[in-house]
């Protein structure tokens, strides 16, 4: 069984549970997108931002990647959606990517420790951007400063300057936090499955073109920052993986909250993490 099958198991299994849900009980999970939202993302990033060890070395040149990642497909996908119609829904899932869940494993085994140092930089820029330019999207300019109400950018400030500073914080009160945050992605797959288990699907067709813009032109575009600024191949390896990853769960859990398209979201993104099974193995041994 491939790395990528077993990272990807869990995902089919317990996103599946909520699609039975879902076709036993059709309860709205309205509340569990608002669990997620103000109390396991905020309690997962203080101990994210407190935890990890970031190579400050490296950061200008990840988050220069990752925002011409971000921007670049977000405008590349403004132009198609102007010219075909498209729903505002294709925005979240080929934007965002699955930066920690599905990325940490692949880039540890394909590149080491000192790969994984580097993921964690790239999905401490891409947690910020979802739930930032993510929610500026979903809500639209009226709720632009939407994110900065959110519990989760005060927890990873938090989190962020008592790792700077060296602050111990009591296991006591560390551990429970712990526990909140390690229950966002079960939830946010329990969601997809229901969703998946509620959407009146017409059409492949646009969950297909998101899964092309989050993983190709995403990848694509990252080669380009790579090859133009002539990062150090080591380096630019994980970025274009990470670039490459498919659509992130957490958009799902802002298009709950802003009730945006969510039969596109959820649909696009089961796609998409389907279609990585094939085209991530193909873009490491393209790497090699």
């Amino acid at each position: 069984m491939s790395l990528l099958t077993r990272i990807l198991f869990p995902v089919i299994f317990i996103s599946g549970l909520g699609y039975i849900y879902a076709k036993l009980n059709k309860t709205e999970p309205q509340i569990i997108s608002e669990i997620i939202m103000y109390l396991t993302i905020p309690a997962l990033f203080f101990i994210s931002f407190y935890k990890q060890e970031i190579s400050f070395y490296e950061l200008p040149v990840t988050l220069a990647t990752i925002l011409a990642v971000v921007f670049g497909v977000f405008l590349i996908t403004f132009l198609l959606r102007k010219i075909f119609k498209l729903p505002r829904g294709i925005y979240l899932p080929a934007v965002f990517m699955n930066s920690a869940f599905i990325g940490f494993p692949i880039v540890l085994l394909a590149y080491g420790a000192q790969g994984l140092s580097r993921a964690i930089a790239y999905d401490f820029f891409n947690g910020l951007l979802i739930f930032t330019f993510g929610i500026f999207i979903a809500s639209g300019k009226k709720d632009a400063a939407e994110a900065f109400k959110l519990p989760f950018f005060y927890a990873a400030i938090a989190g962020l300057l008592l790792n700077l500073y060296n602050i111990k914080v009591p296991p006591l009160i560390l551990k429970p936090i712990e526990m909140l945050g390690s229950t966002t992605i079960i939830l946010a797959l329990l969601m997809l499955g229901f969703r998946m288990g509620t959407a009146k699907i017409k059409t492949l067709l646009i969950p297909i073109l998101s899964s092309f813009l989050r993983m190709v032109v995403g990848s694509f575009i990252a080669m380009l920052v790579v090859y133009l600024f002539k990062i150090e191949p080591s380096l630019g390896k994980v970025l274009i993986i990470m670039s490459a990853l498919p659509s992130a769960f957490m958009g799902l859990v802002i298009g709950e909250k802003y009730k945006k398209d969510l039969d596109v979201i959820s649909s696009s993104i089961a796609v998409c993490t389907l279609l990585s099974v094939l085209y991530i193995p193909f873009l490491l041994w393209l790497l090699k």
